[in-house]
């Protein structure tokens, strides 16, 4: 009769060979769900920065649009009291009726954004 040790033996190292492989494949999978989860963290940590660092960028140039506003209006209502030039601005239109003489200059302006981050880089120049 077969020694019993020598039977269950080949059927020990089959299961223990097994149970090895299932759990280095739980580790891998863990280890990938654990790295897919950091790179999600990170991607998730970055993007909230560059939506703070939008809403800064909005409120400053918030505050440019509202000054350059008030600008303008000092400057219209100036111009209509000392010399009679009335400003209106139409989309890309700017068009000067002196109120005088009744002659009117009309003037297309356009600005792309390249010409505008232009303009930026000059302004901080100075």
């Amino acid at each position: 009769m077969p020694d019993l040790t020598s039977t269950f033996l080949p059927f020990l190292s089959m299961a223990l060979a097994l149970a090895a492989a299932i759990g280095v494949a739980l580790v891998f999978v863990g280890t990938k769900n654990r790295g897919l989860s950091e790179v999600q963290a990170d991607t998730i940590t970055a993007l909230q920065a560059q939506n703070q660092a939008q809403a800064q960028q909005m409120k400053i140039l918030e505050k440019k649009i509202a000054r350059l506003e008030s600008t303008f209006s000092t400057l219209q209502v100036t111009l209509k009291k000392r010399q009679g030039l009335l400003i209106e601005v139409n989309d890309e239109l700017i068009t000067i009726i002196n109120q005088r003489t009744g002659a009117e200059q009309t003037v297309k302006i356009k600005i792309d954004s390249g010409e505008l981050l232009a303009l930026d880089d000059k302004k901080e120049e100075k």
